[in-house]
């Protein structure tokens, strides 16, 4: 990554979303959603067991950046102005190397309506432009279609299949990872956004 001093606490804004940098005070609005079974078919967590521990977590998160300091944290509350309701989770672990990692949730009342698709747009373009990001990577569990068809939407690449990748809720789960490339550095290997 670059040494330019960015500032974590600024929102990131697309046409519809605000991508707002995740605070203690966000457990309180997102605990209810985050409630909900569906979302966590193919993902190894399970819903916060209390509203108390969804605090914890996120005053963790609101540091921005591990204990260690090899990680920088980037966790968004996503807000639509639309329909003026959160409507999701998104998140950005930029590791050492320049190893960057994504993850998304959208709520399931919010399923199928472009969200994820222009909340993900949205955070990758900032860690293209503002971070200098070189590759942006997500894992996908092999069953979960709408995510790894929302990364091919966004021109990600398939670069590899980890068989037994996890193993939870009593199976095992295999995962694709996806890589993007900065379109800004070394743009003529791989996909660009």
């Amino acid at each position: 990554m670059n040494n330019v001093q960015l500032n974590f606490e600024k929102s990131i804004q697309s046409s519809n979303l605000d991508l707002e940098p995740i605070l203690p005070k966000h457990a309180l609005l997102l605990f209810p959603h985050l409630q909900s079974v569906e979302s966590y078919t193919y993902i190894p967590f399970n819903a916060p067991k209390s509203l108390e521990s969804l605090e914890e977590r996120y005053r963790r998160w609101s540091a921005r950046k591990s204990e260690d300091d090899s990680e920088i944290w980037l966790n968004y509350a996503i807000y639509s102005r639309q329909t003026n309701e959160y409507v999701g989770t998104l998140q950005a672990t930029i590791e050492a190397e320049d190893r960057t990692y994504i993850a998304y949730n959208v709520f399931p009342t919010h399923w199928r309506r472009g969200i994820a698709y222009e909340a993900v747009h949205a955070l990758i373009s900032y860690l293209f432009k503002e971070c200098g990001v070189e590759v942006v990577s997500a894992h996908v569990d092999t069953r979960n279609i709408a995510s790894f068809k929302l990364l091919e939407s966004l021109n990600f690449c398939r670069t590899k299949m980890l068989k037994d990748a996890d193993h939870f809720k009593e199976s095992s789960s295999d995962e694709y990872v996806y890589e993007l490339k900065n379109p800004r550095v070394g743009a003529k290997a791989g996909n660009t956004l």
